[in-house]
């Protein structure tokens, strides 16, 4: 891949540094041609890597496989990792890594070469990493831990092992309060829906699961270094420390961790849930004796109660309520039986309806059968509002939950619905634009901001003029328009896709603009008539992305000079 540039087109949202990818490298650009492998020089300031970077300065950062330097391109900063091994980057893991969107998941903007030694951009995360770093209990819970349990969500879900979470390795946001995963130099990727990767790496032992000492990885094993780097954030060191490799590895195999006295309990529990040593039930979901993952971490951050592993669980109620059976499976937790009703709903419905929801929890939970009799009582009173009157039970059931519910679906809040609209929006696809323009006219978005978020006038006034703007739109161009303002106020993006490439900034598209006018007139022209028709009406994306970018007034403007 000599001196070739590979570009992520998919930058991760809100924490992502942005880059234009259209402009084409500077004619005055010269590359160095130096051996890194080795290499006891820097590589000097003003030089340009994969094209565009210009290195700003080599950084004080120690790294076992590469050196870091700070360069700049378009007004931004990055880090150039420039390897010392020719053979340093997986391609599996860069390219999966280049096609995710998280800012919990450090991105890496593009691949390239220099002298033949492999080089990555990422982002500059000017605050740092957590090593070295102490947090207290209310930070862990309501920052750092929900921002690791995402993404290694998002790693998992894309195939990818890390193999070796730990303090150095987690960086601190722009916000300083999100954290994102870097450096997946030893990282694998699961191959045919393997769950298990069977292989030898350059571990740290201190942050391992007593698995991998036997060559062994699985998603377990990185909440296994969550749980060991979650002890050393609030301790200031860990459990291990000092220890030689052979002496962690016994003392894990047949010992729990022990807590200083000053931890709170409910951080003790997740820690001991999370690096609880035995994996033989990790696939009976049932089993409570099993290391927990994404979905019981998400839990604890919920404040939901759960049967730590490795506790005596003897006559005791396992969960939160006494077993529930539903659609063929037994639920022993309320937010889990309250996302099976959402999923089902109609049959979710039946079980409200029927009386056989209150019916069940007047034995063991007086408070929802309440719930459950006052939407029954509501629903005889008013007819038609059976939907509406299940959806506020859903929330009374689980008032915890983030998660936006309606008719069948489930959404990771309103950015997961946002991002779902503007896929589609992007891909033709029409089949949900009924759905979604339901949801508009129902008003759920202000229904489900009130309950969630009701101090926050500017998001409540927002999706009512999204809800309004439905109900007034009068022909099919001003029903998608307002399907893409929905979009990009929801998810938070401000990308536009025209010609199969994706715009952040408008200065980014008067470039690529320019670009076709001094390549061709006939493309140039083609491309306006695709922006605006005949009757001066912009296309509907653009239009919304122009408004999402906060060009309204610019907007108002050319209109008044082309009506004038």
């Amino acid at each position: 891949m000599a001196n070739e540039t590979q570009i992520n087109r998919e930058i991760a949202e809100n924490n992502a540094t942005v880059i234009n990818p259209e402009l084409n490298p500077s004619s005055n650009a010269t590359v160095i041609n130096v051996e890194v492998a080795g290499i006891s020089s820097s590589i000097a300031a003003g030089s340009v890597l994969c094209g565009k970077y210009s290195v700003i300065k080599k950084m004080d950062i120690v790294t076992g496989e590469a050196d870091l330097y700070l360069t700049e391109y378009d007004n931004n900063q990055y880090v150039a990792k420039v390897y010392r091994r020719k053979v340093a980057i997986k391609p599996e893991i860069a390219n999966k890594l280049m096609n995710i969107r998280s800012r919990y998941v450090a991105a890496i903007y593009e691949t390239g070469e220099i002298n033949g030694y492999p080089v990555e951009i990422i982002p500059y995360y000017k605050y740092g990493s957590l090593q070295g770093r102490k947090y207290t209990f209310e930070q862990l819970k309501n920052d750092i831990i929900p921002s690791l349990n995402e993404g290694l969500k998002v790693l998992h879900d894309n195939g990818i092992l890390h193999k070796d979470l730990k303090p150095s390795n987690i960086m601190v946001g722009d916000n300083q309060k999100d954290v994102a995963i870097i450096d997946f130099g030893i990282s694998s990727v699961r191959e045919d829906n393997n769950t298990i990767i069977v292989t030898k790496t350059g571990m740290t032992p201190e942050y391992s699961a007593p698995e991998t000492f036997r060559n062994l990885f699985l998603e377990e094993s990185d909440y296994y270094s969550l749980g060991i780097t979650l002890y050393e954030l609030f301790c200031g060191y860990t459990p291990y420390n000092n220890m030689e490799q052979d002496a962690i590895e016994q003392y894990i195999s047949v010992q729990r961790i022990p807590f200083p006295d000053d931890m709170p309990v409910e951080l003790q529990n997740l820690i001991a849930a999370c690096t609880y040593y035995d994996i033989t039930n990790r696939k009976n979901k049932s089993n409570p004796n099993r290391r927990w993952t994404y979905e019981e971490v998400k839990k604890w951050c919920e404040g939901v109660k759960q049967v730590i592993p490795g506790e005596e669980i003897g006559n005791s109620k396992v969960g939160d309520m006494n077993p529930y059976k539903f659609m063929g499976e037994t639920y022993v937790e309320v937010s889990e039986l309250t996302k099976a009703l959402a999923i089902n709903w109609n049959e979710g419905k039946k079980q409200l309806f029927r009386g056989i929801l209150s019916g069940f929890f007047k034995a063991c939970n007086p408070e929802i059968a309440g719930f459950c009799i006052d939407a029954e009582e509501e629903a005889t009173r008013v007819n038609g509002r059976d939907d509406m009157i299940f959806w506020k039970l859903l929330y009374k059931l689980n008032p915890q939950t983030t998660d936006f519910y309606w008719k069948g679906h489930i959404y990771q809040g309103l950015p997961a619905l946002g991002r779902e609209v503007l896929e589609k929006l992007w891909k033709n696809d029409s089949s949900s634009e009924n759905y979604y323009h339901e949801i508009l006219s129902e008003k759920m978005l202000s229904k489900y901001v009130e309950i969630k978020a009701g101090k926050n006038k500017a998001l409540s006034e927002a999706v009512k003029g999204l809800e309004d703007g439905d109900k007034l739109a009068d022909s099919p161009r001003l029903k998608k328009k307002n399907l893409y303002l929905m979009a990009y106020l929801l998810s938070g993006q401000k990308l536009m896709q025209f010609d199969g490439k994706e715009f952040r900034t408008v200065g980014e598209f008067a470039d690529y603009m320019k670009s076709l006018l001094d390549d061709s007139y006939d493309k140039f022209e083609e491309a306006c008539h695709r922006l605006i028709d005949y009757d001066d009406n912009l296309d509907v994306q653009f239009e919304s992305w122009l408004l999402a970018l906060g060009k309204k007034k610019e907007l108002n403007a050319w209109r008044d000079a082309i009506q004038g």
